[in-house]
């Protein structure tokens, strides 16, 4: 896990320098605090921060160039099947001088050029420079777990591991977009889905993407080397197969690859099936004894001790317990650092949690593994079930319409709010009409929709006109998950962990996000991920072995939360909390009254805003730190 940043000159305006180029990497020197490096030739300048994993040699730093010099590669990320192609590579005649994966990544492309993206297992953003052919190729994993942002114009093409580093360069980049702050307030949207970000000219390189610039012709060209193949991903892991044995398989393996570094491996725990799936096979099938690092709240709604501590007795591990509440008198202070380091306004108070859990791991270990992606690939939030219902109603049999009735009574008994997920009419079409009331809670007034979220000025300034094309799968659960995956959830969530992560020198290592996974998930019949009132039901049932029962039989997710909503009417920061979120107000974005309605709302209990509120704390901090108030 590094940092990478670097320019082609275009037009000869920004000549490349060294000064330039460490501007950028000085930047993120927090990703990269072991070594750095910075390259440059007449029109191409490559920049590196290496914070070393494997191989810890200096003759691993980057800038690499491969044995003969025709390449030069900058990369950010691991390839975790590293030993694997190594030996493959060796025995078509491949070269090596080092024993690291940047150097399989060099040897690969120049054996089986752009075909070689499809062999990695891992997350990478990189830049690779063929100086024979003058060519510049960029590259990103499937998933987008590395960042990788880029500015292109007549001058320049600008790329870096975090959009801090292309500010700093070129400081004219620095222009808040309205589209995404319009997006971003309301609906809690994120960067990636369409590329945009919340600079208006740095935008998000395409996952599962590599670019070719030529130099020669000065044209660069984009193609997206994996793609959502349904029908594909099931003759490739389903077809013929069990599917419990199968991922239990899949995932034993992913995490036994995520396992290899030369330094020591740490675990987030958080109590719930996914981290504590991981923990317990690192016991189980690989015999570690693993530090884990879990956050711990006083709040009852938001304590997950009694299952972090199973999980810790049951796999003899080394426990470090994070307590967030003894921060939160300094609350402003942590999220204007943690808004630094993400670039951006953050999504939710959740993200504090994390980012403390960070800090209290920084110094202990360098590399964590991380539960993200299990519950976008196999139904694990509350609201799938509903979607799931809608399945069940198109295949209209006897036993089909008994499990959505199942599920509608299980949620009436134990989590009514979530029943206002679920359509009326699936309600009705499975209950009848006369019964419907018992399963239909009762809603709070909504004051949102009373209320006007954007100033009619700033709306005079929005031009969004994009629309997510959304991927189509064989069921309705199914087509939902893909899209979590690709275009709404996954992507905001790996901006999250990276930047919590990378604040502090750790790598994150998410084994759900493993591709093999991934594609045999998107293939998986929605009955395996969803059972009677189990979600997840096939992470259960293979894991089994692992878990804790307490654990493997928890219905209610958490997952780091953080207890925001009492903290904005009753914590030691709420008076600091209120004065910048009506702050916000001058800025003529939302309106002054609008805020001060939502605000006395939520503190007269009329409704929880703690949602909407924190977003607009976010990105008041952020604005201000984009009006030059630093942070770090």
């Amino acid at each position: 896990m590094c940092g990478i940043a670097g320019y082609i000159d275009k037009s000869g305006k920004y000549k490349t320098s060294h000064e330039l180029l460490k501007k950028m990497t000085d930047k993120m020197i927090h990703r990269g605090p072991d070594a750095e490096g910075q390259w440059i030739d007449k029109r191409v300048a490559l920049g590196h921060r290496r914070l070393s994993i494997i191989d810890l040699d200096a003759k691993s730093n980057q800038p690499m160039f491969s044995h003969d010099k025709r390449f030069v590669i900058i990369y950010n990320g691991e390839i975790y099947n590293y030993v694997e192609l190594k030996e493959e590579l060796v025995k078509k005649g491949a070269c090596f001088k080092t024993n690291s994966d940047t150097e399989v990544i060099l040897e690969a492309y120049r054996m089986y050029g752009t075909d070689c993206f499809n062999k990695f297992n891992g997350m990478w953003a990189f830049a690779l420079y063929d100086m024979e052919e003058q060519k510049v190729i960029l590259c990103r994993d499937r998933f987008g777990i590395k960042p990788l942002y880029i500015v292109d114009n007549n001058n320049a093409f600008i790329f870096a591991s975090e959009m801090k580093a292309i500010i700093e360069a070129f400081p004219n980049e620095n222009i808040p977009n309205e589209v995404w702050i319009s997006r971003y307030i309301p609906y809690s949207r994120w960067e990636d889905s369409d590329g945009e970000c919340f600079y208006k000219n740095i935008k998000g390189f395409p996952r599962a993407s590599y670019m070719i610039y030529d130099l020669q012709k000065n044209t660069s060209k984009y193609v997206q080397y994996w793609k959502v193949d349904e029908r594909l991903f099931y003759e490739k892991w389903i077809h013929g197969r069990n599917p419990v044995k199968t991922f239990k398989k899949l995932f034993d393996s992913a995490v036994g690859l995520r396992l290899r570094a030369d330094v020591e491996v740490g675990a987030c725990l958080s109590g719930g099936i996914d981290s504590s799936s991981i923990v317990g096979c690192v016991y189980k099938k690989y015999k570690g004894r693993i530090h884990t690092f879990s956050s711990i709240y006083k709040d009852k709604d938001c304590n997950e001790e009694k299952y972090i501590r199973k999980v810790n007795k049951k796999c003899r591990t080394i426990p470090h317990y994070i307590k967030p509440d003894d921060y939160e008198g300094n609350f402003i202070n942590h999220l204007e650092k943690l808004t630094y380091y993400h670039d951006q306004p953050t999504m939710e108070a959740s993200l504090y949690s994390g980012y403390m859990v960070m800090k209290g791991v920084h110094g202990a270990v360098k590399v964590l593994l991380d539960g993200q992606g299990a519950d976008e690939l196999f139904a694990g939030y509350e609201t799938y079930p509903g979607t799931y219902l809608y399945d069940l109603l198109d295949k209209n049999t006897f036993l089909s319409r008994l499990e959505g009735i199942k599920i509608i009574s299980i949620f009436r008994k134990e989590n009514l709010d979530y029943l206002e997920t679920i359509g009326t009419d699936a309600v009705v079409n499975l209950v009848g009409i006369k019964n419907s009331f018992l399963f239909k809670a009762v809603k709070e007034q909504d004051i949102l929709k009373n209320i006007q979220i954007f100033t009619d000025e700033f709306l005079n300034q929005v031009k969004d006109q994009y629309q997510v094309t959304d991927i189509q799968c064989s069921s309705r659960l199914n087509t939902r998950l893909c899209n979590d995956l690709v275009n709404y959830v996954i992507p905001q969530i790996l901006h999250n962990e990276d930047g919590n992560s990378m604040a502090f020198s750790i790598e994150s290592r998410v084994p759900f996000l493993d591709y093999r996974i991934v594609e045999f998930a998107l293939a998986l019949d929605a009955k395996y991920k969803i059972k009677n009132k189990w979600s997840k039901w096939i992470v259960r049932e293979a894991c089994k072995n692992y878990l804790p029962r307490a654990v493997r039989r928890r219905r209610k997710k958490m997952g780091f939360p953080a207890p925001f909503g009492r903290w904005l009417c009753e914590g030691k920061s709420k008076d600091e909390i209120a004065e910048v979120i009506y702050s916000f107000g001058n800025r003529n974005i939302v309106p002054k009254e609008t805020i001060d309605r939502l605000y006395k709302a939520h503190i007269d209990k009329e409704g929880d805003f703690s949602g909407i509120l924190f977003r607009i704390l976010s990105l008041e901090l952020w604005l201000r730190m984009s009006d030059n108030q630093k942070v770090g």
